[in-house]
């Protein structure tokens, strides 16, 4: 039989981002921009994100954007250097963002993890979720966060590290009452600042990559504290299989189309490689 297809419905998410350290940033009416390290979410973008953290005091930042023609400042909400983040995905499929691809591409989409070759062979990068703070504000709203060139290594490596932790779970939980696979989203991966590093050809610069903030080794305290609310594993339910096809279109798309979705404007600093 050839059966009926059922069209999936791709949700908008919130944008994550992250500065490495070559975004320049000031408090809301500071005069004096400097180096700025750790996630944020653009001010004016959701309406009902915007009022939740207004609400819970989160402070805002000014981040000078270059876009053709000059620079631009846009207000953000400051995350700070470490979040929560309850990603929905099967997990990686190979150890490498060059194994991910080719025959695995398939494979890496299905998992709902957004991955392709851009412009100049950079590689850009892509997984959603739920922070645990918005879930502790009670919006639970897909996230994504982004990145491109070296920071899809970043992103690979905490995946990879985060599901060593869930294969430690496995052994810790209670199986009478947890009986599957512990899944990705069900345990908060923590993302941090990692060590400063010196990226570039020739002429480099120092950035400073995010990383898992795992422990080693890991206990049944440690997986207590991070696991999720009800609220975020229904939602993953739900979302999954909108998120199985965001990441293939994903992979199909083009740095053409993006920019010309973005208005043709340059990427942000926090995911320039």
């Amino acid at each position: 039989m050839i059966g009926r297809n059922r069209v999936q419905t791709i949700t908008e998410a919130i944008t994550l981002q992250y500065a490495n350290g070559k975004s320049m940033a000031r408090p809301v009416g500071g005069k004096r921009f400097s180096p700025y390290i750790g996630f944020h979410i653009e001010v004016g973008r959701d309406d009902e994100l915007d009022a939740h953290l207004r609400a819970a005091r989160i402070e805002q930042i000014e981040i000078k954007h270059q876009r053709q023609g000059g620079a631009e400042i846009v207000r953000h909400w400051a995350l700070g250097e470490m979040i929560h983040f309850h990603v929905v995905t099967s997990g990686p499929v190979a150890q490498t963002v060059a194994g991910s691809l080719g025959r695995n591409a398939h494979a890496t989409a299905a998992a709902g993890i957004g991955l392709r070759w851009g412009s100049n062979d950079r590689s850009r990068m892509a997984v959603r979720g739920y922070l645990d703070l918005l879930a502790r504000l009670n919006l639970i709203r897909l996230v994504q966060l982004s990145v491109r060139s070296r920071m899809s290594d970043a992103l690979l490596a905490a995946l990879l590290d985060h599901g060593r932790v869930c294969e430690a779970a496995d052994t810790l939980i209670d199986r009478t009452h947890h009986p599957d696979l512990v899944t990705f989203h069900e345990l908060a991966l923590p993302l941090g600042p990692g060590e400063e590093e010196e990226w570039g050809k020739g002429e480099t610069t120092t950035v400073v990559p995010f990383k898992s903030l795992h422990p080693e080794p890991i206990d049944h305290d440690y997986i207590q504290r991070l696991w999720r609310p009800d609220p975020v594993h229904q939602a993953a339910l739900r979302d999954w299989p909108g998120i199985q096809a965001w990441a293939s279109e994903y992979a199909m798309q083009t740095d053409e189309r993006n920019a010309h979705d973005r208005g043709n404007v340059s990427e942000p600093e926090s995911v320039v490689s």
